[in-house]
């Protein structure tokens, strides 16, 4: 089934691996209670199921009131991607550019690496300075992450605007964010709300039995961000946040690009025997090599994991089954880069940004499923872009 969004502006809400499963199987018992699929538990009360309602619905916008607005012409983006080979950076990179290249620009993607070298965001920045950029996006990462980069850009005139980033720069160097709802902290609340999202689910399929390891993506303000999120709505759910997240494991760009990141984690699972949700800030950490690892270390049957992004891969594992992997809280990445060229537009024209308010809702193998594809949303956020700008 697919459950609405609701259209509200406030937050409710891998040789070692096989040493690993035999240290598992050895350190775990049975004296949890009793469970079905992924750790969930087997009877769900009034106040789960209201949680999972919640997590189902998500938050989200129409764009109704999005004001028309004039493209001004002759301008050259360049997106910088966090990291072309992850799909939670390459898919709204290419959306940007879909979308700018639709208002008439043209458009062009610059590869950061996942800040290779600890450089890889600042070259890419310094790519779209050198080859005459207009109008710079940075998807995935701070304006921190590449500061040097920014600081040029913003000397050169660059108009730079954030693709679901923060301006943490001192002096800011960014004309502007991204805004999502009216309402939410312009910094942290799409973040904030989703790591809220996915408590909700983890407590709707736990209760008050929660006891979860969780991931944070060191990279970028971000990743704490979802866990602050995470950790706060366990406390208003009635369910002690100290007592409830067994253990924090970070991981930083670097281990997500070398891999390592994956030995981590099953390292710190067999720490925490007790563990029955994991707890992902990206998808790809999950399809790029740890959820074939949770099933080979025999660890899919013990833990609720919960993931962050709508990746088609993910999705894919997901419906699969037995994956190791439940759920993930979708996000509509596309609509969110759409929403990054429309910033750029508006204040390009001397207007105010627009809350653009891409849809956030869980996904699991039986609710919010698309039809194909990433997740996207449920409303033609691209034909709505375009009308305001007055294009085809």
């Amino acid at each position: 089934m697919e459950c609405p969004v609701k259209k509200i502006s406030r937050m409710s809400a891998a040789a070692s691996i096989a040493m690993l499963a035999l240290g598992m199987a050895a350190c775990s018992g049975d004296d949890g209670a009793a469970t079905d699929d992924g750790g969930a538990s087997a009877e769900v009360s009034t106040e789960q199921q209201q949680a999972l309602d919640a997590a189902y619905a998500g938050l989200g916008s129409d764009l109704a009131d999005l004001a028309d607005v004039s493209v001004e012409q002759g301008q050259s983006l360049y997106v910088i991607s966090c990291g072309e080979a992850v799909p939670s950076c390459s898919v709204p990179a290419a959306a940007v550019a879909e979308a700018a290249e639709a208002a008439g620009w043209e458009a062009d993607v610059a590869d950061g690496n996942l800040n290779s070298g600890g450089t890889g965001f600042a070259d890419a920045v310094g790519q779209a300075v050198s080859a005459g950029a207009d109008v710079i996006v940075p998807i995935g990462f701070p304006c921190v992450a590449a500061q040097t980069g920014f600081t040029k850009a913003h000397d050169a005139g660059v108009t730079i605007i954030g693709g679901g980033g923060v301006d943490n720069c001192d002096p800011q160097q960014w004309a502007s964010i991204r805004y999502w709802l009216d309402g939410e902290d312009p910094d942290t609340g799409i973040w904030n709300a989703q790591g809220a999202l996915q408590a909700d689910y983890a407590y709707g399929k736990l209760g008050d039995d929660v006891k979860a390891v969780v991931v944070n993506a060191t990279g970028g303000p971000w990743g704490q961000y979802l866990v602050d999120g995470f950790s706060a709505e366990l406390d208003e759910l009635g369910v002690d946040s100290s007592e409830a997240i067994v253990d924090t494991i970070e991981v930083s760009d670097e281990e997500n690009g070398d891999g390592s990141y994956v030995q981590k984690v099953l390292t710190e699972l067999l720490a925490h025997p007790e563990a029955n949700a994991l707890i992902i800030p990206v998808d790809g950490y999950l399809t790029g090599g740890l959820s074939q690892a949770i099933v080979q270390a025999g660890l899919d049957e013990q833990l609720l994991v919960i993931g962050r992004s709508g990746d088609e891969s993910a999705i894919e594992l997901i419906t699969a089954g037995d994956s190791g992997f439940d759920a993930t809280v979708g996000y509509a990445s596309e609509w969110g880069a759409w929403g990054s060229v429309d910033t750029a537009i508006r204040v390009l024209a001397g207007q105010d940004a627009a809350d653009i308010g891409e849809e956030i809702q869980v996904i699991d193998a039986e609710n919010n499923v698309p039809d194909a594809g990433d997740y996207t949303g449920s409303i033609d956020f691209a034909s709505l872009f375009k009308a305001s700008w007055g294009v085809d």
